[in-house]
């Protein structure tokens, strides 16, 4: 069966992209204020509030479509129909002006007409003078001869659009060298910047950027940073965390809003800057019917950067000082160096939950087997595979566990064990190609290499996290995910003893456990932790390697770990064997990391390490805020339970 020509058309045309017209809207209500504020005194309470009329103004210019289908009731014009004074439309509004004021609505009354707090005896009456006030600011479809004009359309606000204006937050010098003076506006007149502001998804054109000045130390107080002369007289910027609005292009300003929003869209879509970009202005700068505002994705890309600068520099209490003018290129990469913590996520420092601490237990709950090697999950109803390796490696093996066997015992007493989990995604950014060099490049984006003399490139990002999924640290690995690179990278994360988590888990724990004992580093790790090898690797691992077969089982079915292992109950009651710790935690968030991957490989090192750690430090936040609500909801069940006994 053929489709005709026209079906075909149709559907291609509605794959294409559209824009959404503006509704028509219609002029403000013009009405003498003296006429208005008549009707108020006659009718509302002496002692009504703005806050209240306002509310009463308001609620009817925005339904529009409420008090037409209101007025058509009381103008029947079919058989059959009845003149309703006083319809349930109008009622329904009056309603919720009652659920929105609660005890306020008493100042709609006159203090004779209001005789006890009973709402529902007062629907009618308000809906009355509610009804009189829509006729006295022509709030009805119908003109005085009771013909009809149209539809009642939304009201406009642009003639009493308030007038904006951007300027510092400060309001006194806070240089703690000078004194709390008096700022002075600094820019003249004639030389006050007309910016375009966007609050929202609220467009305001011709704002002025004001400027203050301290008149003592010179200080410039602008609305989203300080400018001040240093000592070695370079001038430097202050990034004010507390900024309401902040510039993002020559003419160009937005309020926080606009730019978290900014921030929220990459994180949670995996948006890159210019795909953002094409959103805001097919959703709302295309929609403005006299003045189009079309933003690039240096604008996006602009808001990203003042926003992520501020939230990362506020978490560590501080404002990030930068020297003034320099190109944002330089600001991402000197942000990371300031607020970046050598890739250590701060929020995460500390940090305890259910899911990636346990209580410490020195004897198992059970001994289902003998086997060190069966793990829970996989060997319960089989029998454990038998090791098959060559004998000059059991050689090898042998002499590896001489060293370890002796020291498997921890040489703790902890109250509570935790773990941790380790893993890397293959990406990274360029870098100088000169041997061991692995410094950013000035001027580098993506390109095919073509020739020996091409930029090297990072080979990996190496994660730590917590079972939970809380990210704990970040590094980019030069030239392999080498068990060498992994000692040194937890080294710098756990540089002490109380730091060093008491299970580390690896896909490649048993190269990291030979690497470890054959460079001495053993020595130093052995006293608090342990390394082993996740539970899907470990399956494979255990056939060809005695020394993961014996040490890195990640939950060993013969009680030799009994932190690593649980009894859980489902919901049928029965028991069952669990492992104590997600040990897929950093698999589950390579899979989400790799999202950006085709944003970051196009980024100059700079900006790959700054917008890494600014999605890396937003998963966590969103993580560690979802831990706490469960916390909450558990403490809540607990409470009932208790309650209900």
């Amino acid at each position: 069966m053929r489709v005709p020509v026209i079906i075909w058309i149709i559907i291609m045309l509605s794959t294409l992209p559209s824009i959404a017209a503006k509704s028509p809207q219609a002029g403000f209500p013009d009405v003498k204020f003296s006429v208005f504020s008549e009707f108020v005194a006659t009718h509302f309470s002496s002692k009504v509030s703005l806050a209240t009329v306002l509310l009463v103004l308001f609620s009817m210019l925005d339904n529009p479509d409420l008090l037409t289908l209101h007025f058509r009731q009381k103008h029947p014009i079919c058989d059959g129909e009845n003149k309703i004074q006083i319809s349930g439309w109008i009622k329904a509004l009056v309603r919720g002006l009652q659920n929105k004021l609660g005890n306020r609505t008493r100042q709609l009354f006159k203090k004779s007409e209001f005789h006890h707090p009973n709402h529902a005896d007062h629907v009618t009456p308000l809906a009355m003078k509610i009804d009189l006030l829509a006729e006295l600011l022509k709030l009805t479809p119908y003109n005085d001869e009771g013909e009809f004009q149209g539809r009642l359309q939304l009201v406009s606000y642009d003639a009493i659009q308030s007038v904006q204006t951007i300027c510092p937050a400060s309001y006194i010098c806070e240089d703690m060298n000078c004194e709390p003076r008096a700022l002075l506006q600094d820019t003249r007149i004639r030389d006050i910047p007309l910016v375009t502001l966007i609050k929202g998804s609220k467009i305001h054109e011709k704002v002025s950027v004001l400027t203050g000045k301290c008149p003592k130390c010179n200080t410039l107080y602008i609305a989203d940073h300080e400018r001040f002369k240093g000592d070695n007289g370079h001038l430097s910027r202050v990034y004010l965390n507390s900024a309401p609005y902040l510039k993002v292009g020559q003419s160009t300003w937005v309020d926080r809003e606009f730019s978290n929003a900014v921030l929220n869209g990459m994180y949670s879509f995996h948006a890159s800057a210019s795909a953002y970009t094409e959103f805001w202005n097919n959703s709302y700068g295309n929609i403005t019917s006299k003045n189009p505002v079309q933003l690039t994705r240096r604008h996006v890309w602009q808001a990203f950067v003042q926003e992520s600068i501020r939230t990362v520099a506020a978490e560590s209490e501080i404002h990030l000082e930068l020297r003034d003018n320099i190109s944002i290129n330089d600001v991402t990469s000197q942000a990371f160096d300031i607020l970046g913590n050598s890739g250590k996520i701060g929020s995460a420092k500390d940090h305890t939950c259910s899911e990636c601490t346990q209580d410490y237990r020195s004897t198992p709950d059970f001994i289902p087997k003998q086997d060190p090697a069966a793990v829970v999950g996989v060997d319960e109803a089989q029998n454990v595979p038998s090791l098959n390796i060559p004998g000059d490696a059991s050689e090898d093996i042998s002499s590896d566990e001489s060293q370890v066997a002796s020291e498997n015992a921890m040489d703790i007493d902890y109250a509570l064990v935790n773990m941790v989990v380790l893993d890397g995604i293959v990406m990274g950014p360029t870098h100088c190609a000169y041997d061991d060099c692995t410094s950013d490049l000035n001027n580098s984006r993506e390109y095919e290499r073509k020739n020996y003399f091409g930029p090297g490139r990072f080979y990996c990002v190496e994660t730590v996290c917590a079972p939970c999924g809380v990210v704990i640290a970040w590094a980019k690995f030069a030239k392999s995910e080498s068990p060498t690179n992994i000692l040194q990278f937890l080294k710098a994360v756990y540089p002490t003893e109380e730091s060093r988590p008491n299970y580390i888990c690896i896909d490649k724990a048993c190269l990291v456990l030979r690497t470890s004992v054959a460079n001495g580093s053993w020595d130093m790790w052995k006293k608090t932790s342990r390394f082993i090898v996740d539970s899907y690797h470990y399956i494979n691992h255990r056939t060809t390697d005695g020394l993961c077969r014996k040490y890195c089982n990640p939950a060993p079915l013969d009680g030799s770990a009994p932190n690593l292992v649980v009894i859980a109950y489902d919901d049928s009651g029965q028991p069952y064997y669990k492992r104590a710790y997600n040990t897929q935690a950093c698999e589950q968030l390579n899979a989400w990391l790799g999202g950006f991957e085709s944003i970051l490989k196009r980024m100059t090192p700079g900006n790959f390490s700054w917008f890494l750690h600014v999605m890396l430090f937003y998963h966590t936040k969103y993580v560690l805020q979802k831990q706490k609500q469960k916390g909450k909801a558990k403490a809540d069940l607990e409470s009932d339970d208790n309650g209900e006994m």
